[in-house]
């Protein structure tokens, strides 16, 4: 696990609060092992500000992360909670969309709490250290067209191509989840692709099939609706743009999503 990825899943505990340039100091440099002394000594503020800073940021944590925090056992609470909190991405999971607001089965998604509230999680499956992996392990199933790739059954190449590059870019991520959804015909299940968290937003990524034979109108009704769910972004995309250019789909997604007004 690297600083920045420690960084994100302590902000996402902490509601996504970004933490402020001291404590952004003073959580990297504890990380790397370095005392008060030595983090006052390489910026321009004083031992007793830098020490006063990190014990109210390990009172903010420590609550957010529901066990004590301290400067020498930083490293290990953060991975007990990942095992504490662990996000199912595998088991079809069925996501309750309210069109009243966003109503993630308990999930907040205006806090964007996912690790805390999504239930029988299972993201962290192993290596905690390496969370974010570039050489990932992918392999036919037993099943015809599902692909096991980190554990996780998905349908196409296109799924796994962009699924590498949002491992690569420690993006937060659902792939092939099950919603449930509130429409004028009545509750209707749609299956997404990819739930996207990303800066305090949540956008569903869907890649179309040549053989889905996708209704135009009928996408875009549905897509409104997410949308007025609380889903700020649903883009498609089509199959053969994901497996040869996921780097640019992934980058152009995030770029739009980035800029949506919450």
């Amino acid at each position: 696990m690297t600083v920045d990825e420690a960084i994100e899943i302590a902000e996402t505990a902490l509601n996504y609060d970004r933490l402020n340039k001291v404590q952004d100091i003073v959580f990297r440099q504890s990380w790397e092992g370095r005392s008060y002394k030595e983090i006052a000594a390489s910026t321009e503020y004083e031992y007793d500000y830098i020490k006063d800073a990190g014990a109210k940021l390990w009172k903010l944590l420590s609550k957010a992360l529901e066990e004590k925090v301290k400067k020498d056992n930083l490293k290990s609470v953060l991975k007990r909670y990942l095992r504490r909190t662990q996000v199912n991405l595998q088991r079809n999971l069925t996501i309750e969309v309210n069109l009243s607001g966003a109503n993630l089965s308990g999930a907040n998604l205006s806090g964007a709490r996912l690790f805390a509230n999504l239930n029988e999680a299972d993201y962290v499956q192993t290596d905690l250290d390496k969370i974010i992996t570039s050489d990932s392990e992918t392999e036919l199933s037993d099943s015809e067209n599902e692909i096991n790739w980190n554990g996780f059954r998905l349908h196409s190449d296109a799924q796994v191509k962009i699924a590498e590059i949002l491992d690569r870019t420690s993006t937060l991520y659902i792939p092939n989840s099950r919603l449930r959804l509130a429409t004028p015909e009545g509750r209707q299940n749609l299956e997404a692709d990819f739930l996207i968290f990303y800066q305090n937003k949540l956008g569903m990524l869907n890649i179309d099939r040549e053989s889905s034979h996708p209704n135009a109108t009928e996408d875009e009704m549905c897509d409104r609706l997410l949308r007025d769910s609380g889903i700020f972004l649903v883009k498609h995309y089509d199959a053969t743009r994901c497996s040869e250019q996921p780097d640019l789909v992934v980058q152009e997604f995030l770029e739009i999503l980035s800029h949506v007004q919450a």
